[in-house]
């Protein structure tokens, strides 16, 4: 009965309010394409230094062949129509950015890498938390102005994962792309100010995409809120894959009430922050039984943003806000969700690759649909269940692995 009732009211609130977006899932190619660059980036750091250069030159004299051109490098890499605006791997860091433009699609995307291999990615140990945003030295500063005012609207019970925060607010890392985003959108390039005159100004300001894989994910994640931030009134998305648990509770809280009409248990269905017109929404795939989403709560870390469980077969499953929302009817994942990576660790491991959620997604890409998931999961109230911390009964489905 009480599950009815959810359902009734939410069905009368989008009824009685027609321009109510719970949330915009991503099209497909936009999917596609971020997966793309998310595997590129990784590929990048033994070819180039930036857009424009490469690591070395060497010709082989044996077959008079020379290495590709950073251009012919970033053609066979990168989707359709895309050009790099920058390129950089800060080796202090380990960090990897790639900044693109695509003209075809209107959008301006940021992806970050992940750590080189898995075992590295597994065994961080820069677990302690921090504030979320830039510090001091951090050197976070455009026209020789510091933007870390944007941030003082951020609660200040938010705490991240210390080692993604750094790897993009250190060594300048976030006014670099800031910098960038803002030269992009007028058609300037990012290592000057000429207009390229061969970019048509869109119709509309370029949309902003974050994207990455495992640390990478996390990074994208943590850019695009400093990017909401600093564009306040646009929609921002970070479309990522394989992500790890970035902060607390409060840091999951906010990064949830930036999406489109978030309803809490202190707001009404569908009622907006009064400052807030831009939002920021966090589209997390999970392939199969990823180990790395699934790591333990070291430091009592949540998932925010939504759930895209990709599971065998093809069947991608959209879990709102990754826990659920009991006032809206939307379920969170599955009972034993976070176990089931244990049950066989070698294929957890293996689910983790980019280069599988790469596949999956252009193997399974939707042929009668738009999107790779339409709606949100809904509580089913006959397994007594809504999300993995509450057991189902004995026959319920959540038990299977995904």
């Amino acid at each position: 009965m009480n599950f009815l009732f959810h359902v009734v009211a939410v069905m009368l609130f989008v009824a009685s309010s027609p321009t109510l977006t719970i949330a915009s899932f991503p099209e497909t190619e936009i999917v596609l394409e971020m997966a793309t660059l998310s595997h590129a980036v990784y590929h990048l750091r033994k070819k180039v230094l930036s857009c424009h250069s490469l690591i070395h030159n060497i010709t082989d004299t044996s077959n008079n062949s020379t290495q590709e051109l950073p251009s012919e490098i970033f053609q066979r890499l990168l989707p359709n129509e895309t050009s790099c605006l920058y390129y950089n791997h800060d080796y202090s860091l380990g960090r990897q950015v790639l900044i693109v433009r695509n003209i075809q699609r209107n959008y301006i995307a940021v992806a970050y890498s992940g750590t080189d291999d898995w075992r590295t990615a597994l065994s961080d140990g820069n677990i302690l938390s921090k504030a979320f945003g830039p510090s001091s030295a951090d050197n976070n500063t455009i026209g020789g102005n510091n933007i870390s005012s944007i941030f003082d609207t951020v609660p200040s019970t938010v705490r991240v994962h210390s080692g993604f925060n750094n790897d993009v607010f250190s060594n300048a890392g976030f006014s670099t792309v800031l910098q960038c985003i803002l030269a992009a959108r007028e058609g300037r390039n990012c290592d000057n100010n000429d207009v390229n005159n061969n970019i048509i100004q869109p119709r509309q300001p370029y949309k902003i995409y974050t994207t990455g894989h495992s640390l990478g994910a996390a990074s994208s994640v943590i850019l695009g809120a400093a990017l909401h931030l600093a564009f306040p009134s646009e929609e921002i998305q970070s479309i990522n894959y394989g992500s790890p648990k970035i902060g607390n509770f409060e840091w999951s809280s906010w990064i949830d009430s930036l999406q489109p009409n978030y309803n809490s248990s202190e707001s009404a269905i569908g009622e907006e922050t009064a400052d807030q017109h831009g939002t920021f929404e966090n589209f997390r795939f999970v392939n199969k039984i990823d180990l790395v989403p699934r790591l333990p709560d070291v430091l009592y870390f949540q998932h925010a943003g939504h759930t895209l469980q990709m599971s065998a077969g093809g069947t991608v499953k959209a879990y709102y806000d990754h826990i659920g929302n009991g006032d809206l009817g939307f379920a969170g994942v599955p009972y034993g969700w976070n176990a089931a990576a244990y049950v066989f660790i070698p294929s957890a491991i293996a689910s983790h690759m980019m280069l599988h959620y790469l596949d999956y997604l252009q193997y399974y890409k939707p042929k009668t649909r738009t999107s790779y998931a339409v709606e949100f999961e809904i509580i089913d109230n006959s397994t007594g269940s809504d999300n993995e911390n509450n057991p189902p009964g004995p026959d319920d489905e959540a038990y299977l692995i995904e």
